[in-house]
């Protein structure tokens, strides 16, 4: 009887042992979990044909599912009249590390844009890289992007 006994403890603390493991692991699941609209704000180098630096700019985020996708209105070079719609998407790992590329093509004029980093505390800030082509020339900027959820 005393081995019948051992058995079942042993068969009870292995069941306890997984169930254990499995909440945690789902936990750490839910914690992980980026999805949820965010907004967010884009800061860029002033470009040699604007009149002012993008500073500050609105930027909506969505993820789902790893998912990324973000938009921002794109104003032309007296930063007053918007051009375009600059959109994009990426993904997001576990780790909280996020890529992004996107962009807007106009009749002459153009925009590529890349972002990169990783969510801290609930936040993200990402470096950024804006190839433009402005009247057939191009220009580099680097950017900030910085988001939080709604």
């Amino acid at each position: 009887m005393l081995q019948r006994d051992m058995s079942a403890a042993r068969r009870f603390a292995t069941t306890m042992a997984i169930a254990a493991a499995g909440a945690f692991y789902l936990a750490d699941a839910a914690a992980q979990s980026f999805d949820g609209r965010y907004r967010g704000v884009l800061n860029c180098a002033k470009l040699p044909f604007t009149d002012a630096p993008l500073d500050t700019e609105p930027v909506e985020l969505r993820i789902a599912n790893g998912k990324v996708s973000y938009s921002r209105a794109l104003y032309g070079a007296n930063r007053k009249t918007v051009v375009g719609k600059e959109t994009g998407s990426g993904s997001v790992s576990a780790d909280g590390t996020i890529t992004l590329s996107g962009g807007w093509t106009g009749q002459r004029d153009s925009l590529q844009a890349s972002y990169r980093g990783k969510f801290v505390a609930g936040a993200a800030t990402l470096d950024g890289k804006h190839m433009v082509t402005y009247q057939g020339r191009p220009y580099d900027r680097n950017c900030t992007l910085s988001f939080m959820r709604q």
